[in-house]
């Protein structure tokens, strides 16, 4: 009984920095000046593992995306994709974009940049058309090649790639929308 009468009358060896661990990995700012310190770290801005796209070549679609940095190659949800060549040897693909919260089909066709060769884990090696569009997340604009995949079993439409957060943002992989909330 003794013994345990002391323990709670003083607190366990280190509980100042098991504190300070809790109230870091927490991720809540301990003063109202960090807050705005959240939007940018050493002068890049910080996505979340969510974010709201922009894309702005295709009718300026506003695009729930995820965010991968385990992706090479941003992603984007087409549908119908027909690959054709051209009479004078260019590759063009053909392909719809149905924007899911309004439903509007937007035709498109853009030249070929490459053909990216995917595998995976299951299956044959698949070939994907990859175009460039810009996109916009935040105040940041980008123009990065897009391989074209049915993205219709996954909830966004849109996966941002390497190509498109290389030397341009970072990511908090615990939190979501952080670009909403920045100036």
């Amino acid at each position: 009984m003794n013994r345990a009468i002391r323990y709670l009358s003083t607190p366990p060896s280190g509980w100042r920095l098991r504190l300070a661990m809790l109230v870091f990995f927490s991720g809540l700012p301990l003063f109202a000046s960090e807050a705005n310190q959240l939007c940018t770290v050493d002068g890049l801005p910080v996505f979340g593992y969510l974010e709201n796209a922009r894309l702005v070549n295709i009718d300026q679609h506003p695009v729930q995306s995820l965010v991968d940095s385990g992706a090479t190659t941003t992603a984007l949800d087409a549908r119908n994709i027909r690959m054709h060549i051209k009479r004078n040897g260019t590759r063009w693909v053909y392909y719809d974009f149905v924007h899911r919260q309004s439903s509007q089909k937007t035709p498109m066709h853009q030249p070929v940049s490459r053909v990216a060769r995917i595998i995976t884990h299951k299956g044959a090696p698949s070939e994907r058309a990859v175009v460039r569009n810009t996109i916009k997340v935040g105040q940041i604009m980008r123009t990065v090649e897009t391989s074209l995949i049915s993205r219709s079993n996954f909830p966004q439409q849109l996966l941002i790639g390497r190509n498109f957060l290389k030397d341009t943002a970072l990511i908090d992989s615990g939190k979501r929308y952080l670009q909403e909330s920045c100036p």
